[in-house]
């Protein structure tokens, strides 16, 4: 069961910089520390929290005809489910926009399909700066993927970092 930090998720993520490599040093030092993950798995649950609930607003907008907001819903699902992922296994994230550029390539390399997921967060990537800025006459011309194929696209997504987590710790997000 994962545990809220003592402080602010951003204090904590702040001071600790990286939690895996904190509890190697602490592990060479003797020093027992499963608190820190505990704190770890807390912070990235809520990103992974954050992620059902843009799934969530992606699946209403389909229902809705929504399409401009389903592209940037399914995005950001996968984004924030490939964020909660890579700071648990990795230990540590950046909380700046360069971090868009991590959600597909910073994916553990033990990840199932990693190859494969690289490209489809990156294509999510695309369709969803298309749905956010674009407001040409030929922007739905350039869509590769059909509103359903994206909502799809994130739900697959979140299972498959479920079980990862789950079979990689042992442990449920």
């Amino acid at each position: 069961m994962s545990r809220r930090p003592p402080q602010h998720e951003l204090k904590f993520i702040d001071y600790v910089k990286n939690h895996r490599e904190l509890t190697r040093k602490l592990g060479d030092l003797d020093v027992d520390a499963p608190e820190i993950l505990e704190y770890a798995f807390y912070v990235g649950g809520c990103w992974f929290r954050l992620a059902e609930q843009h799934l969530e607003e992606a699946e209403k907008s389909l229902a809705a005809d929504c399409r401009r907001a389903v592209f940037s819903r399914s995005y950001y699902a996968a984004y924030n489910a490939s964020k909660a992922i890579r700071y648990i296994v990795n230990g540590t994230v950046s909380l700046a926009g360069d971090d868009h550029q991590k959600a597909g390539t910073g994916l553990p390399k033990g990840f199932p399909d990693l190859v494969e997921w690289m490209g489809k967060i990156e294509d999510l990537y695309k369709h969803r700066l298309r749905a956010d800025y674009d407001n040409w006459s030929d922007t739905t011309n350039k869509e590769e993927m059909t509103p359903e194929e994206a909502v799809q696209l994130a739900r697959e997504f979140l299972e498959l970092g479920r079980a990862y987590i789950k079979e990689k710790f042992e442990r449920s997000l």
